[in-house]
């Protein structure tokens, strides 16, 4: 059971607004690390609806550093690593943008979506927001706070495989025929070249 979940809050519509990152790092079937950095996005907007939603300004931000002078830091947790998150298309696009934008090379890496796994575990809830299942699971969770809906999307990912009696994320996705999402580091290549593509799920 070893595997990362990630949560990215943004300053407004655009993915590469990021100006949050939080994850939970998962070994051997429990959380072992958690963390949180504050990022400053390259243009200095935040839309209202967004800070109402996560709570962060401008000001919070406008001395930290951009996402490519952190990338040092996020990448050990990323390349090579399955990787998690909740609603993943959304944080994996916004990873994508980030890195386009700063143009660094796609870190090599596979991921699945909690949000996906948990509708398959759990059919009958009414809904799949991440504080709903946090909820259902007795999972404590400040929503939008980055670490924290990172360590909850891991607890829920820890659980997911207990209700099925597995150790990997890859064996219980198998169990319902859910496909893995990739990230090559050619990813902006033409589909047709050997890696030169990125698997959404």
């Amino acid at each position: 059971m070893n595997w990362v979940a990630i949560d990215f809050e943004t300053a407004n519509a655009k993915h590469s607004s990021a100006c949050a990152l939080g994850i939970a790092m998962v070994e051997d079937g429990r959380i072992i690390k958690r963390a949180s950095w504050l990022i400053r996005p390259r243009e200095l907007y935040f839309n209202y609806y967004n800070t109402y939603i996560h709570g962060i300004t401008k000001e919070d931000v406008k001395d930290k550093p951009q996402f490519n002078e952190l990338w040092n830091e996020f990448r050990p947790f990323l390349e090579g690593k399955t990787v998690i998150a909740h609603n993943a298309g959304f944080d994996i696009g916004v990873l994508r943008q980030l890195l386009d934008e700063s143009g660094i090379p796609y870190p090599e890496l596979h991921y699945f979506c909690t949000r996906v796994l948990a509708k398959k575990v759990w059919p009958t809830l009414n809904s799949y927001r991440l504080n709903m299942i946090s909820a259902h699971l007795g999972i404590s969770l400040k929503h939008h706070d980055a670490e924290e809906d990172a360590v909850a999307c891991a607890e829920i990912s820890l659980r997911c495989c207990d209700e099925m009696g597995v150790n990997r994320l890859e064996d219980l996705a198998m169990k319902f025929g859910i496909a893995k999402g990739c990230l090559y580091t050619d990813s902006r290549k033409p589909s047709n070249t050997k890696h030169g593509k990125t698997v959404i799920i």
